[in-house]
């Protein structure tokens, strides 16, 4: 993939600078486009970036959406080189919070969130919890939250359990704020040109080799291009309604027996786009069906 606006569900979107990898189904059969449960992304190499607005998104919709979560009403921004985190923490009493913090990645390929500021319902600060070696382990647990870990006064977050699916999978080797967004880098450098496109495209998604089944198709050593017909910003493409998009795109095949598709950005698609479309369809089939 290079250039693509990744729609993952619950609000959250994944702008992917560059990414290569394969599909692993998690079925007996190949990987199915239709559907983004049936298939795991694993990445080789990539860096990929989040906004505020889909980490806020990210965290109450997914992360922090169950009735239990330990933290509730979760608002994150980017101020400079650090996170900050504001929500409720669920005790006796609803606990206001705010947390500033720095971005980094573990060893072991987690996203680590160490604190430079704390402050709870107003007045707890971190020099507070300090003087009472309290932290935030001790304030709220995460034992439900398969994707969330405390460790002291970090939270630290798996990247491979935090998003929607399709699940990923793949070693962070480093995590960093850049431009008012949380970039993460997979694997080593990005190697671009380990599958060429067959056309110069500058956004796209590129699936070669392996069984790949999308609609009714089932594409047998996958040569299929996914090509933004507007490559002035990056490709806009959910996985979980790509068919919208194909609908109001074209296709060519190449001598090769691949196809390449050109897609418009999901974000262009006119709302009522798909109703006329079926209508325009459904009509002719209707009335012949009529005695």
């Amino acid at each position: 993939m290079r250039h693509v606006v990744l729609h993952v569900g619950n609000g959250v979107t994944v702008r992917v600078d560059d990414l290569a990898g394969h599909l692993r189904s998690l079925t007996a059969g190949p990987p199915v486009f239709d559907r983004v449960d049936s298939y795991v992304m694993e990445i080789d190499a990539a860096r990929v970036a989040m906004t505020s607005e889909s980490l806020t998104n990210l965290m109450n919709n997914h992360v922090f959406a169950g009735k239990d979560a330990p933290i509730k009403d979760v608002k994150i921004a980017v101020e400079g080189n650090e996170l900050v985190q504001s929500g409720t923490l669920k005790k006796a009493i609803p606990l206001p919070f705010t947390i500033r913090a720095t971005v980094s990645a573990t060893a072991d390929g987690r996203i680590r969130m160490h604190p430079t500021a704390i402050k709870a319902a107003g007045f707890l600060s971190k020099r507070v919890l300090d003087f009472f070696r309290l932290d935030l382990e001790k304030l709220v647990s995460m034992k439900d939250v398969a994707a969330v870990a405390v460790d002291g006064d970090d939270l630290l977050l798996d990247p491979q359990r935090l998003l929607p699916p399709p699940q990923i999978r793949g070693r962070l080797t480093r995590a960093w704020i850049e431009d008012g967004m949380v970039v993460e880098q997979f694997g080593g450098a990005t190697p671009r040109t380990a599958i060429a496109p067959p056309i110069p495209a500058g956004n796209y998604m590129y699936y070669r080799g392996g069984t790949l089944v999308f609609g009714k198709l089932t594409m047998k050593d996958a040569d299929l291009l996914l090509v933004d017909k507007d490559p002035k910003d990056a490709f806009d493409f959910s996985p979980a309604e790509y068919n919208k998009q194909l609908v109001a795109g074209y296709s060519k095949n190449t001598r090769a027996l691949g196809l390449i598709v050109y897609m418009p950005d999901l974000a262009d698609l006119p709302a009522s786009r798909s109703t006329r479309t079926a209508a325009t369809v459904e009509t002719p089939a209707a009335s012949r069906s009529r005695p």
